[in-house]
């Protein structure tokens, strides 16, 4: 039970009951903790006991039962005083009911009437359950997040600006150097001061790709001086260092440069990303290795676990174009990697590497059936009659894809020999592309062809008219 005895001063007396902090006596009567203590002469290290006596300013208890306890106030004003108090200019007497107190303690009463900004969100912050709190915590999380991403992305903004300020200031005076260096007799060392330069990061990122651009742009003696250039002012080693990155992109730029400046002794670096996960520097990986080993240019497909794309074969067929140096491919026929034995199979269609033509015959056979496919296509580019008896027993086999390369391999083979096969489809096939693909195999197979498709004409239902008369047209 709260307890509060009148004190021989202007305020209150409170009693302490067994457990009871200055924390809950101040949450109580709304008072501040460091009024309390200032009054009654504590430090933050005395501990209350039960008995003990407190004064406290004048306040609202919490609970309706005590309340008419707590506004009860001694008045140890002399009776002098109160009386001229409570008169007012006339004389006459004020009701003594509204007597009006002077407080004991003036600063402490005035600490507490006028709480802090932080002792009110403290307070709020307190008297909230598990839920507001976790709200508040959220909401301020997210504004020192939200002020720190604006400080950095505007510093990152400066920062580019400024990089950005320099390389233009840099583009202008290298182009000058560089294209003088191409186009007019020079030493072998560069200038002292250029090295130094150089050694600016900037710098040496915008010289780099003046020379990496103009090089790509130029062939013959032009474009050795650009890679003598390029290792006088010792620029491989930062490539190297490049292929060292943490960052895939970084990692990817400086293989570029390693292949266009034929920087070979960057292979061992090249070696262990020839299967790197990342799909893009694994391609940049296997371009370089072909540019930086002409003589074996594609050493690394022995490798079983190596992977290709098709982006990744479609370039590494430009390179081999641009080294001029096409292995035979039937190397890797019988690779047990398919992606591999994929690419094997398409270039040497594309080259038309006869030797190969039994071994991809034998793919005919594939359990496979994008294997079989590329083989099919193979043997059309190859445009060789042996194989035709092979792609005709295939036929009633395959899928609709299949079936319908296996026809225009077929018509590329110029064989007289598949003109039944090419009746055949015509009469029985219930695809239109299909039976249209076969009438054209009849028409590339010269006068034979043309006569029997002249003799199906005469005894075909308008729907055989409509396709063999569209087959015929020129423009189609």
């Amino acid at each position: 039970m709260l307890c509060i005895e009148s004190a021989p001063v202007y305020g209150q007396r409170y009693i302490i009951v067994e457990g009871e902090t200055i924390y809950q006596i101040s949450q109580r009567y709304h008072l501040n903790i460091d009024s309390i203590r200032k009054w009654n002469n504590l430090n933050q290290s005395d501990t209350l006991i039960k008995g003990q006596r407190l004064v406290i300013s004048g306040g609202k208890i919490k609970t309706a039962t005590s309340q008419f306890v707590i506004e009860k106030k001694i008045n140890l004003v002399p009776d002098t005083l109160q009386k001229s108090a409570n008169t007012s200019q006339t004389g006459s007497l004020v009701n003594p009911q509204k007597r009006n107190f002077l407080p004991l303690f003036s600063d402490p009463v005035k600490s507490v009437s006028r709480s802090t900004y932080y002792e009110k969100v403290q307070q709020f912050y307190n008297k909230s359950n598990f839920l507001i709190r976790i709200i508040i915590l959220l909401n301020l999380f997210f504004l020192t997040f939200a002020v720190i991403l604006t400080f950095v992305i505007l510093f990152r903004r400066l920062w580019e600006g400024y990089i950005e300020s320099r390389k233009n200031e840099c583009q202008d005076k290298y182009r000058e150097f560089i294209t003088d260096w191409i186009y007019s007799d020079h030493s072998d060392h560069v200038p002292e001061s250029l090295l130094k330069e150089l050694k600016d990061w900037v710098n040496r990122e915008v010289f780099a790709s003046e020379i990496l651009s103009l090089h790509a742009n130029l062939m013959g003696e032009s474009a050795d001086k650009l890679i003598e250039l390029f290792n006088l002012a010792g620029l491989p080693n930062y490539s190297i260092r490049k292929v060292d990155s943490w960052f895939w992109h970084v990692k990817a730029k400086g293989l570029r440069e390693l292949a266009q400046m034929k920087i070979t002794e960057g292979n061992q670096i090249i070696f262990k990303y020839l299967n790197a996960k990342n799909s893009i520097l694994r391609i940049e990986a296997q371009l370089a290795w072909i540019q930086l080993n002409p003589d074996d240019p594609l050493s690394f497909y022995d490798d079983p676990k190596i992977q290709l794309t098709e982006w990744g074969q479609l370039n590494t067929l430009n390179s081999l174009k641009k080294i001029g140096n096409i292995p035979d491919f039937g190397r890797w026929l019988k690779s047990s990697n398919q992606s591999v034995l994929l690419f094997a199979i398409k270039m040497s269609g594309i080259f038309k590497q006869f030797d190969n033509l039994d071994l991809i015959t034998q793919q005919l056979n594939n359990p496979d059936r994008g294997i079989r496919y590329e083989a099919i296509c193979a043997l059309g580019k190859m445009a060789v009659p042996s194989p035709g008896g092979e792609l005709q027993q295939l036929f009633p086999k395959e899928e609709l894809d299949n079936r319908t390369e296996i026809v225009r391999s077929l018509s590329m083979m110029a064989d007289d020999l598949n003109i039944p096969f090419f009746e055949k489809v015509i009469l029985n096939e219930t695809d239109v592309n299909i039976r249209i693909l076969s009438a054209k195999g009849l028409i590339l197979l010269s006068e034979p062809g043309r006569e029997k498709l002249e003799a199906l004409f005469l005894e075909a239902d308008p729907m055989l008219k409509k396709i063999i008369i569209h087959a015929k047209d020129d423009r189609i």
